[in-house]
């Protein structure tokens, strides 16, 4: 929204020396008023809006004879500890069209609390755009103070105290949890917040029924795939769409109900459902930092008996027992034809035609593996029969690798015997002077940057020269990299100890003589193995583009050679 001051209706042609309304030639400003609003206690609420901000703002304005107001901006609920704000982003814009030349806040807070983001705005941003800087209750003009110390530590201050506020937050979360109260945004399947108190959980009748069941069928010994096949008969929602249809984006006719082995695994696993709570599994800085990461489990804060169990202590206990003596049943048998072990290929073995994931399957009681197409199911997505045998698969892979690595090392080797003829090694000379003097010729534009904007902080040249003449620096600088670039290129080529990508060596080195394909090695290898309907193999690996530019390398340099 804008807001243009009475000012304004004294000015007939408004530009950067307007008359102000007192009829004095001078400067007539057009001012932004930015104000933020960051929400991050109920005080904030009461005692400083963003209402109050601009009629504070506007406030002062009033007083002022060379400034008129040209536009508001806004930011509710932002943090000041970033700059991806909409109302910010968009008065830099207009800051940059030149539709404003002054900004105005209520103090250096509002601006922002990261004090060096803060400070480069201050001391370098806005004047380079002519922009003149106000902050209202810290008494801060930019036309009529330098940046000083006391704006300095005044953005040190705000960025502590943005880092003191999220310790004291952590704080008072801890001490919530002991007392057994939930701050989570989302709930575990099974459980909802309590009307009375949204900080305690309950069972939800709806979905606690599913839960009790979900255990009664583990107990029990049923396998994960019969509890799927249950849930999914019974057309029961999986968590993800039950959240979807509480909270209105979805209508339950439209639920898929596909449930997932891990989905289920997960349930059978979270404390929640046997009445404890769960704390301090992940963690972040929150003052910079938005990406969760999760913390070891000995760091983790567990409280007992906090709310009402879906399922009894006793229930819990010994599906955790059964999970255990599961997972301790898989890993004793590494042996067995398994497919779970036998798939060193997961993720990267597709059908050629339909694109489908194959799928390892046992034959013969075991006796066999091999790999199905997973559109045949569906003759619409996949009309043709892809199988292959796995020994084929593990066969082939193997045997395109080791070649792969063999053809990679003869031709390192055969550059390495050509470099080391004499008229390369005087060609590496001649090669290496010119990136020499590149690099001093770089060397030499980056202190050109450094006295030209000297040169404008003193104003010994205006913005318009110094943005022509640091354009062209940084075209002359362009220019100089790009040949840098391909000299530095041209120099490996022609090094007596070539070596490729550092990646791609070491890789190689690692598996040349191992003699057992391995998950690690087809992972490091292999891109994709698509399978056609014959059965044949189509092996592509990660780095065949890399073995293709090495062997042209070498056939041109031996072809150069030789007609030297």
């Amino acid at each position: 929204m804008a807001r243009k001051s009475r000012k304004n209706e004294a000015i007939t042609s408004p530009g950067p020396n307007d008359y102000s309304n007192t009829g004095s030639l001078s400067k007539l400003y057009h001012a932004g008023l930015y104000a933020r609003l960051s929400l991050e206690s109920e005080a904030n609420r009461d005692r400083c809006t963003i209402e109050t901000q601009m009629q504070l703002l506007h406030g002062f304005v009033d007083g002022e004879d060379d400034i008129v107001v040209e536009k508001e901006y806004l930011d509710v609920s932002e943090t000041g500890t970033d700059f991806k704000r909409e109302g910010f982003e968009e008065m830099v814009q207009d800051m940059r069209s030149g539709l404003i030349d002054c900004i105005i806040v209520k103090d250096l807070s509002r601006l922002g609390r990261n004090y060096i983001e803060t400070g480069n705005y201050v001391e370098r941003v806005f004047p380079f755009f002519g922009i003149r800087f106000i902050a209202v209750t810290d008494g801060f003009d930019s036309s009529k103070d330098e940046v000083n110390l006391m704006v300095c530590l005044s953005n040190i201050f705000n960025e502590y105290y943005s880092r003191d506020l999220g310790k004291k937050i952590k704080s008072a979360y801890r001490s919530a949890w002991k007392n057994g109260e939930s701050f989570s945004g989302s709930v575990c399947y099974g459980l909802m917040k309590d009307g009375n108190d949204k900080h305690k959980l309950v069972p939800d009748p709806a979905t606690a029924p599913v839960i009790q069941k979900i255990f009664d069928m583990f107990n029990d010994g049923k396998e994960y795939a019969e509890i799927r096949r249950y849930l999914e008969k019974e057309r029961i929602p999986s968590p993800t769409e039950y959240e979807k249809i509480k909270k209105g984006q979805m209508k339950s006719e439209e639920a898929k109900c596909k449930w997932g082995y891990t989905t289920v695994r997960r349930l059978l696993s979270n404390r929640y459902l046997a009445g404890d709570s769960v704390h301090n599994q992940f963690t972040h800085d929150s003052f910079a930092e938005k990406k969760q990461v999760p913390n070891p489990e000995s760091e983790w804060i567990i409280v007992e008996n906090t709310h009402e169990a879906v399922v009894s202590k006793d229930v819990f206990n010994r599906a955790q027992e059964e999970l255990k003596r599961r997972l301790e049943k898989q890993i004793k048998k590494p042996g067995m034809y398994r497919a779970a072990y036998c798939n060193l290929f997961k993720g990267k073995i597709r059908c050629s035609d339909c694109g489908s994931a194959m799928y390892l399957h046992t034959q013969n009681a075991g006796a066999s593996l091999r790999y199905c197409c997973g559109g045949n199911s569906n003759k619409k997505i996949c009309p043709s029969s892809h199988i292959v045998d796995a020994n084929k698969v593990y066969d082939e892979t193997f045997r395109v690798i080791h070649a792969h690595m063999n053809v990679y090392t003869d031709t390192v080797d055969m550059v390495r015997r050509l470099n080391s003829r004499q008229e390369v090694i005087e060609r590496y000379d001649v090669i290496s002077r010119e990136i020499k003097k590149i690099r001093r010729n770089l060397s030499e534009f980056k202190e050109r940057r450094t006295r030209l904007y000297e040169d404008y902080s003193l104003k010994l040249i205006d913005a318009e020269q110094y943005v022509r003449l640091k354009d062209s620096y940084s075209e002359q600088e362009i220019s100089l990299k790009k040949k840098l670039d391909e000299l530095l290129i041209r120099q490996a080529q022609n090094d007596r100890n070539y070596h490729t990508d550092e990646e791609w060596m070491r890789i190689v080195e690692k598996y040349r003589n191992v003699r057992k394909l391995t998950k690690p090695m087809v992972d490091a290898f292999v891109e994709a193995i698509l399978v056609e309907e014959d059965g044949n193999l189509n092996i592509e690996l990660k780095y065949d583009d890399m073995l293709i530019d090495l062997v042209k390398l070498a056939k041109e340099k031996e072809a150069g050679n030789d007609s030297e």
